[in-house]
């Protein structure tokens, strides 16, 4: 594969982080985005340079040629668009939360189970420093068995 070839389905504020990610990476493209409002979905293909634009997800969800979909989208409806982007054979990256109970975030994972394909939700510090040490050390075996975990984070907005 040259490029991995995305579609972003959410043109809301969020979509540009998701936008502006995709721009950075040399082997990935953003080929289509969608959004129930037409106008915001053509600012961003405008801003960022993307072929094409739907207002139906269904629709880019269709192209052959998509390999992945974003989901910069309200919580309510990650579970629906999530399960149709997998059946679709879409690889998808989800904002979080995931879904808004447990259940939602069991039927999404058994989509992505059933269709072979990547399921991923954001989690922003993941990959940090920091998580990756602490990651590294719990696995360790250094701090003995662990039996309960608090985690936090601080802004400075």
């Amino acid at each position: 594969m040259e490029k991995l070839r995305l579609g972003v389905i959410g043109a809301g504020s969020f979509s540009t982080y998701h936008l502006e990610g995709i721009a950075e990476v040399a082997k990935a493209e953003c080929v289509a985005i969608c959004d129930v409002d037409i106008e915001k979905a053509k600012a961003q293909a405008e801003k960022f340079h993307i072929e094409s634009v739907y207002t139906d997800y269904n629709e880019l969800l269709a192209r052959d040629d998509i390999d992945a979909v974003t989901l910069p989208l309200p919580d309510q409806v990650h579970k629906e668009i999530t399960i149709a982007a997998l059946k679709a054979g879409k690889h998808v990256l989800c904002e979080k939360p995931d879904a808004i109970d447990v259940t939602e975030v069991l039927k999404m994972k058994n989509a992505a189970d059933e269709a072979g394909k990547v399921l991923m939700v954001i989690r922003n510090n993941r990959f940090a420093t920091a998580s990756q040490y602490a990651k590294k050390f719990v696995e360790s075996g250094r701090m003995g068995e662990i039996y309960c975990g608090r985690c936090g984070w601080q802004r400075r907005r």
